[in-house]
């Protein structure tokens, strides 16, 4: 038997792509930094245009299997001690999505998501010992990118492209001869990303037509049952060397209508991942 999560103590994130200075701050000169954002931004412009003539293919739905003996991502965040909980929200920045879930042994296992990046913290047996243990995606800097999505009814591919990095309005027309690349996810990844509108499904696959090395994806969604409806919450995030992207919301179904005819409010994010 390990120890309890009370036992173990808070997490240590460590970063990906770096160390951490004192107190959390980096140690890289502020002038630095902005420079070296500006120039990952400008290269990830860069991969945008050139996957201009790309679109991610859309996935076809599989539904939502709901296993109600499984612990919710509230009851798998409130296994966590607060001190762990707290950390993970200050690594990240705050939060704007969060999501926790159960790992194949049973032991808690949460994400967070915020300014600073994609956190995450679950349990590791070391010497012996059950602990925590966590890492942080950190992302550049003034890379963040927000969209929020309502759609009823089946959505459809959008019209142009998403905005480009640096703010401007997309010009680019989605040509019915451009290029269909699909992305190599697991049939399991897949069909959750499938239940999504095609709109956020190409806004979450977007950054990975040029960007698709080492890619990695998570998922998290529960159900509710109302008196006149099914809400299902639903996070999908895909993570892989140089981008990542979250798409969390909601489907209300109506009691009675096909899976088709749900109304869908997401708000997607899509950022750089920084570099050491």
């Amino acid at each position: 038997m390990g120890e309890s999560p009370r036992d173990a103590g808070p997490a240590e994130i460590p970063e990906r792509g770096g160390e951490p200075g004192p107190g959390g701050r980096d140690r890289v000169p502020s002038p630095l930094r902005e420079e070296h954002a500006a120039m990952e931004l400008r290269r990830a412009e860069q991969a945008h245009t050139e996957s201009a003539g790309m679109v991610p293919g859309i996935h076809r739905p599989g539904g939502f299997e709901v296993d109600a003996s499984v612990p919710s991502r509230q009851q798998c965040w409130d296994m966590l001690e607060p001190g762990v909980r707290e950390k993970l929200a200050h690594k990240a920045g705050g939060v704007w999505e969060w999501w926790a879930r159960p790992d194949h042994e049973g032991h808690p296992k949460a994400f967070v998501f915020g300014p600073r990046g994609l956190c995450q913290v679950g349990r590791v047996v070391r010497d012996g010992r059950t602990v925590f243990q966590g890492e942080r995606l950190r992302v550049e800097p003034g890379s963040v990118r927000r969209r929020s999505f309502a759609v009823t009814g089946a959505g459809r591919r959008p019209s142009t492209a998403t905005e480009p990095w640096g703010g401007a309005a997309a010009t680019r027309a989605a040509q019915p001869s451009a290029a269909v690349r699909p992305l190599d996810l697991a049939p399991a990844a897949a069909g959750v990303l499938g239940n999504f509108p095609p709109e956020v499904q190409e806004f979450v696959q977007r950054p990975f037509l040029s960007d698709d090395h080492g890619l990695v994806a998570d998922w998290y969604y529960e159900e509710t049952l109302e008196l006149t409806h099914r809400k299902v919450f639903v996070v999908f995030c895909l993570s892989a060397e140089r981008h990542v992207t979250v798409a969390a919301g909601t489907r209300t179904l109506p009691r009675g209508r096909p899976p088709h005819q749900a109304r869908w409010n997401v708000e997607g994010y899509e950022a750089l991942i920084r570099r050491a």
